[in-house]
């Protein structure tokens, strides 16, 4: 049996589904944070810089707040005004009405867009929508919409600079800088996520010994300890578990992975194709 049909059957029997998604499932919803094609359309005042691609800039240490705002404002409202992609919706295609629980290192609020339960997402690297004070003077954190609206009709494409500093949002209690609620380093104020780290473990203990599909989907190695690690140990050390792996260049695993060395898009429409064809047989 070929691996898209081992993960087909392992979900069709599965009594709940654990999904561990990283970078690569929204790249395969179009935010792919290596394109330098796209990256080019969208910041072409970048180019001057040395930039090429968004995976350049992550934890940049930029020198000027109207030029870090002038190009994170551009990206993250392309981000707030995605909709439903396709392969989101297989992935929500494939649980079904299975049982389930998410846990992604994706801050892009994808699943939220994609009728998946709030209650059941946790997202431990942070959320775009949320902004934090980088000196930490305090651990609230808000709405970031309406500092991003009120900048981006300021944004000069040409230096990708805000040309209005004083839409450049500070903290309200220090007047210091802001950033996303993002983890990136000890500023990170990570409590909005703690009563979704508790129901996942609450999850997990109520699932043991029940038939539980792992499902890793795009889950690379520039941060393997948030979810391919976890994904692994849960399949590895849950009785009743199988492990799922798709990954276009990283599927190994232990022993008995299931391993799809797919993208996410090709990989998720042949699991619903052949679920199709086993649900046919079954009748």
């Amino acid at each position: 049996m070929d691996m898209i049909s081992q993960a087909a059957e392992v979900i069709a029997k599965a009594d709940a589904v654990l999904v561990g998604a990283g970078a690569g499932l929204s790249a395969a919803a179009g935010l792919d944070y290596a394109d330098e094609v796209v990256f080019a359309e969208r910041f072409p005042g970048m180019l001057q810089y040395g930039a090429r691609n968004q995976y350049q800039l992550m934890g940049y240490p930029f020198p000027d707040e109207a030029l870090k705002w002038g190009y994170l404002a551009v990206g993250l409202d392309l981000v707030y005004h995605a909709g439903q992609t396709q392969v989101y919706r297989d992935l929500r295609d494939v649980i079904g009405d299975k049982d389930y629980f998410v846990m992604t290192s994706n801050v892009d609020r994808y699943f939220h867009k994609n009728d998946f339960a709030e209650d059941r997402i946790y997202t431990p690297q942070g959320d775009y929508e949320k902004l934090q004070c980088f000196n930490r003077c305090h651990d609230a954190t808000w709405d970031a919409k309406p500092a991003i609206a009120a900048m981006l009709p300021h944004i000069n494409r040409e230096t990708q600079l805000v040309g209005d500093r004083s839409t450049l949002p500070i903290c309200p209690r220090c007047g210091g800088p802001v950033i996303m609620n993002v983890r990136g380093g000890d500023w990170f104020v990570d409590h909005p996520y703690e009563s979704q780290a508790e129901a996942l473990t609450k999850w997990l203990s109520a699932v043991e010994g029940k038939n539980l599909a792992v499902l890793e989907i795009g889950a690379g190695f520039n941060t393997p300890g948030v979810i391919r690690v976890p994904m692994q140990t849960v399949g590895s050390k849950f009785a009743n578990a199988d492990f799922i792996r798709i990954n276009r260049d990283f599927a190994d695993g232990p022993e008995g992975t299931i391993s799809v060395p797919m993208d996410a898009d090709a990989a998720l429409s042949a699991i619903i194709s052949a679920t199709t064809s086993i649900s046919a047989i079954a009748v």
